[in-house]
């Protein structure tokens, strides 16, 4: 399954991509209709909707594009290892406990996903600068020119926590997961959780406070 692009040629679930679009048949949907929730659309997946599992896809994407990144610090792997987790996710949808939140079990395969990769590397790798902003919106020169250095010099000591300090880090602070969320992505207690990101924030705090340069 290694390699498996999503939206370059057909991806696993595309089998139903030549049923009628919803949206084109006769009684149109409301307009203010809300989106779906995450959880109802990989309840849909799971009933074999593949509509509804590319949806979670395009979704989750981009995040989970940016949380590799920011745990392995190379673009080009970062995008085959979103594939990877989306794949996954696919795969071992009926492992996913309709009684969670969706967003927690699909970052937690993106960590195993990460960690794996970085076993495999027998090390951590350091990203260059620009790698780590193709992860952020686009800003205006004005913005960039008042933010860049300081951003920069945070991601870099994120970059260097330990890997298990470094997931609570981008979990919590970046993808604003409550500990109850975080331990369930990482498979631990909340109080491991809580205890972990405080380890992380002194470590950044000596990273950052002019003792060792980030």
């Amino acid at each position: 399954m290694a390699g498996t692009k999503f939206g370059h040629g057909r991806r696993p679930w595309d089998e139903g991509s030549n049923e009628v679009d919803p949206s084109r048949q006769g009684t149109p949907e409301p307009s203010a209709k809300a989106e779906p929730a995450d959880e109802a659309l990989a309840c849909k997946s799971l009933a074999g909707d593949v509509a509804a599992f590319e949806t979670l896809a395009r979704r989750f994407q981009g995040r989970l594009f940016t949380f590799a990144l920011r745990m392995i610090g190379d673009v080009q792997e970062a995008e085959d290892l979103t594939q990877e987790t989306l794949l996954r996710a696919f795969e071992s949808l009926d492992r996913f406990d309709q009684g969670l939140p969706f967003a927690p079990w699909v970052f937690g395969i993106a960590a195993h996903v990460c960690r794996d990769w970085l076993r495999r590397q027998g090390r951590r790798r350091e990203s260059p600068s620009e790698a780590v902003e193709q992860a952020h919106t686009a800003a205006t020169p004005r913005e960039e020119a008042g933010a860049n250095e300081e951003r920069e010099r945070v991601l870099r000591a994120v970059r260097r926590l330990p890997r298990k300090y470094r997931e609570v880090i981008v979990l919590h602070y970046l993808e604003e997961m409550g500990y109850d969320e975080v331990a369930a992505s990482l498979g631990i207690r909340p109080e491991a959780a809580r205890r972990r990101a405080l380890r992380a924030r002194q470590m950044l705090r000596g990273y950052l406070g002019g003792g060792e340069s980030a």
